[in-house]
């Protein structure tokens, strides 16, 4: 059994101004976001063997505050192509993965995340199942198969869907 997991960047900063949307930072409320989804998945003991993260600031930022206290989680690996990805980008990614792994990462954007997963989960569709896919969102998907090359639209079934709730709207 494959896992998969979808992770959407935290809250992201909008009142800086910033030469690129790569440099965008967490907000306030995206740290929190970050803290409460890190203690979520500590204690769930979720982990990975394989972590690919898009380069954008917010997204690393995301990621190193999960590792910064779950040592087990891998050291991750950037893909330019995770950037502004739509779900056949995305899927043409796990597709090539190691029979090896068992169990993969991505951290990523919108609507890229939400399309990919709503797709692996109910099939191809021109809109997402999905009521809302909101930021620091964590997605987990069971794929049967022995082989990532098998992977396709409808394929997996939801093990958890986390997402941080009032988290910063008190």
């Amino acid at each position: 059994m494959k896992q998969i997991y979808l992770l959407r960047h935290a809250k992201s900063e909008w009142d800086e101004p910033y030469d690129s949307d790569l440099d965008r930072s967490l907000s306030r409320r995206g740290k929190e976001q970050s803290k409460a989804l890190r203690d979520y998945l500590k204690e769930s003991r979720f982990e990975f063997d394989q972590c690919f993260v898009s380069p954008a600031e917010r997204t690393l930022k995301t990621y190193s505050s999960l590792r910064k206290e779950i040592l087990r989680f891998p050291k991750p690996e950037l893909r330019e192509s995770i950037y502004d990805a739509e779900k056949e980008d995305l899927l043409f990614l796990l597709q090539g993965l190691s029979p090896a792994v068992r169990s993969v990462c991505l951290v990523g954007h919108n609507p890229g995340l939400e399309d990919l997963g709503s797709s692996l989960l109910f099939g191809e569709s021109e809109f997402s199942h999905f009521q809302k896919f909101p930021t620091a969102a964590f997605l987990g998907l069971s794929f049967s198969k022995d082989s990532w090359k098998d992977l396709s639209w409808g394929s997996c079934q939801l093990s958890v869907f986390w997402i941080p709730g009032q988290i910063g709207k008190e």
